[in-house]
């Protein structure tokens, strides 16, 4: 007799369970002190927390209520989402910008709205879930380069060429990675991007705040925006809210808000989210995130000090040699009330489970020298 589906999916789950155990590679959602030092998130400028952001929310949930009541184009198109969009649209240098509710969802209804079966997606070996899973829905080919190696790259896109010479191909990198915390050499990528008539989406995700005039991101910091077909990015880390939105031209725009599934069928962001994000931006484009970006540099200054390898952005990784030793160490970093997660596969590939700080300018200079003699102690190599 056939076991029943009910057994079936027991037995998957459990088997699945059983695997991640033993890859030390099981996650759950701890109880995280509010009161620990936290080198966890992405708050790179500490927006989130400033009283103007939250009143600026408050306000928007007064006038409109916590909810977004449908998909944009079904629901009331609140003033809040025009005037982000439109900042974000003058603060990337584009002709239009849009708002999708979640940063994750973005890529997910641009890149199949760009390229199909018929076409190529070309993506860093190690890019962020969303990238891949877009590129997925997108049924086309997919095939990586090293983001560190203009020549890797240069080869997939002769190869590429030479296997379909009239389809298109669409590169997708980040800028400053999320988990390596290196900044892409992208005029190398932007050159062999127009040599190969290709499209580029940048994900500027991690690099928007704390980069560029006005911290508008690397592509503005090496004048180099106008190469840049799509530019997409997050209002969840520099600028204190949640949500993600895409700069573009208004014909790629206009192509979007009726072909990005994503953006179609699901439910839009508050209207109190797009505000806070509105409230950010504007003092990210000020004196007040000038000097913000400037803290946050003296933060990172003062870690590089205290180590021997260490890299010019917020993000700053700790080799491991294994999952359990990440884990170990991320917990006694806890026990101090210091919260640094360990990260594992699947975030990153097998063999490089690592530490993940995350430095910012809400940050104080006790605060990171107190973290670096915590890493010291645990004798973490540098």
């Amino acid at each position: 007799m056939a076991c029943s589906s009910n057994t079936l999916f027991t037995q998957a789950i459990r088997s699945q369970r059983s695997v991640r155990q033993a890859s030390r590679t099981e996650r759950s959602l701890g109880n995280t002190s509010p009161h620990s030092l936290s080198f966890s998130n992405n708050d790179y400028l500490g927006l989130s927390q400033h009283p103007r952001v939250i009143q600026a929310a408050k306000q928007a949930i007064e006038e409109h209520g916590t909810g977004a009541q449908a998909a944009r184009l079904l629901a009331p198109n609140f003033p809040e989402y025009q005037k982000l969009e439109e900042t974000l649209a003058g603060w990337k240098s584009t002709e239009r910008a849009l708002l999708f509710s979640a940063g994750y969802l973005t890529p997910l209804g641009v890149i199949p709205s760009l390229v199909s079966s018929q076409d190529t997606v070309i993506i860093e070996r190690n890019a962020h879930s969303c990238l891949y899973d877009g590129a997925r829905l997108s049924n086309a080919k997919i095939r990586v380069f090293h983001r560190r190696d203009p020549q890797d790259l240069s080869r997939v896109l002769q190869l590429t060429r030479k296997l379909n010479p009239h389809g298109k191909i669409l590169i997708v990198t980040e800028s400053l990675h999320s988990m390596d915390g290196d900044f892409l050499p992208l005029k190398e990528v932007v050159q062999l991007k127009e040599e190969f008539a290709a499209w580029l989406l940048l994900d500027e995700a991690h690099a928007g705040g704390i980069i560029g005039p006005q911290g508008s991101g690397l592509a503005a910091e090496l004048g180099l925006t106008a190469l840049v077909e799509v530019q997409m990015g997050t209002l969840g880390k520099s600028l204190g809210s949640s949500g993600g939105f895409v700069a573009a031209s208004e014909e790629i725009i206009r192509h979007l808000v009726n072909e990005a599934r994503t953006f179609l069928f699901g439910t839009a962001m508050a209207p109190a989210q797009a505000a806070a994000a509105l409230c950010a931006l504007q003092m990210i484009r000020s004196d007040d995130g000038k000097h913000l970006r400037t803290r946050l540099g003296e933060n990172i200054g003062t870690f590089r000090s205290s180590r021997e390898i260490a890299l010019p952005g917020p993000i700053q990784p700790i080799p491991c040699s294994d999952n359990q030793t990440a884990l170990t160490l991320s917990q006694r970093l806890s026990e101090q009330e210091i919260q640094v997660p360990a990260i594992r596969p699947p975030t990153v590939p097998e063999g490089t489970a690592r530490l993940r700080i995350s430095l910012s300018a809400r940050h104080s200079r006790e605060e990171i020298l107190r973290l670096g003699q915590s890493l010291n102690e645990h004798f973490l190599v540098p």
